[in-house]
């Protein structure tokens, strides 16, 4: 008999939680407004004023105009330690025109998770973009009120590819996060400036599968940008995994790592690097400015795209307290690291055509 109402009472119990969580769940399509993004913030903020939960906006799918700033999160919901969920589209189009130079399309807070389902890269139809004119801080951010912001986000694109916008801080802009923060097969590209500034991030904050694209390199009245900026805030402990940054502009690299000695332990694991040699065949791939480091660079690829082999376009510029380079392989260039602080030129070794391996090196510490 005790056995009996034990189940009973379980069963109770989980009935009980079920229907709890269903209700944490709300459809941002039952909230009025005049578009999708006033529709999302009312939705968001009745997941804070429950005490958590997720804002399913995947019925916003094709092209949408949104008027506002998309807040996942508010100081409010921050200070009350209130966790929620926003959950994208798989096919969609969201186009913002905001002009007061501070607004990002989607806001992101600490404690919230922006979770996408698209595989990143060229193959993204989840896309958040501006049309031509916007003026804003970026089309994606972090919250960035000190360090101690915690997300997650994934499974999205984010484009400008017309003349005629700008933005503060490119088009993505990391600020304030830390620990296991994570970023997530997340593709950008800004044909018009820079793309992704990682400006403050530390202590195991993780991007992986993420790709910046300038397409400086083509002529299609592109003018690029850089492709990934780090710094110039405190950045250290920060790892990227199989990430690629492709054609800057004319006299950018398509890496900037710059802030001195605010901005150490950055490890690269399988990067990979289009450069744009056919327009500008003298500016390095990735530039390590005075006072940054150490920087690590663990295996990938960096093609200058030269078209032949030549020493005017370096794969790493490093002006650096130290760069680490144990495995390289880069096309079309015979000189792989510029060391200017070691005072070393590392040449690339060839083994197929115009393929080669940078040999494994770190700056001699004296």
């Amino acid at each position: 008999m005790k056995r009996f109402f034990f189940v009973i009472a379980l069963s109770a119990l989980l009935l009980a939680r079920s229907s709890s969580a269903s209700i944490s769940v709300y459809s941002a399509d039952s909230f009025a407004g005049a578009d999708a993004s006033v529709q999302i913030n009312a939705c968001i903020a009745a997941v804070i004023a429950a005490g958590g939960g997720t804002c399913d906006a995947s019925m916003f799918i094709g092209m949408r105009a949104m008027s506002q700033e998309v807040s996942v999160g508010s100081a409010s919901s921050v200070a009350k330690h209130v966790g929620l969920t926003l959950l994208l589209p798989d096919t969609a189009t969201w186009v913002w025109h905001l002009t007061d130079g501070v607004s990002c399309g989607l806001h992101q807070f600490s404690s919230t998770a922006i979770i996408g389902k698209q595989p990143g890269a060229g193959g993204s139809r989840m896309v958040l973009t501006v049309s031509s004119g916007a003026n804003m801080d970026s089309i994606y951010c972090t919250d960035g009120a000190g360090y101690g912001s915690y997300v997650r986000a994934e499974g999205f694109a984010i484009w400008n590819n017309q003349d005629g916008s700008s933005f503060a801080n490119g088009v993505v802009h990391i600020r304030g996060v830390a620990d296991e923060t994570s970023f997530t097969r997340i593709f950008a590209e800004n044909y018009y400036g820079d793309v992704w500034h990682i400006e403050s991030a530390c202590c195991g904050a993780r991007f992986e599968g993420i790709q910046g694209i300038s397409n400086g390199a083509i002529a299609n009245g592109a003018i690029g940008g850089v492709p990934l900026t780090i710094g110039p805030g405190k950045v250290h402990n920060v790892s990227i995994y199989d990430s690629t940054f492709n054609q800057p502009g004319i006299s950018y690299p398509d890496v900037l790592i710059q802030g001195g000695t605010l901005v150490f332990g950055i490890n690269f694991f399988n990067l990979y690097m289009e450069g744009n040699g056919a327009v500008d065949p003298a500016t390095s791939m990735v530039y390590i400015s005075a006072g940054v480091g150490p920087v690590h660079f663990f295996g990938g690829m960096g093609n200058t795209e030269q078209g032949q082999l030549s020493s005017t376009k370096t794969v790493f510029e490093n002006h650096g307290a130290r760069i680490d380079v144990p495995a390289f392989e880069v096309a079309n260039t015979t000189l792989g690291i510029n060391d200017l602080t070691g005072a070393t030129k590392i040449a690339v070794k060839q083994f197929n055509g115009n393929l080669g391996s940078i040999p494994s090196y770190s700056t001699l510490l004296k």
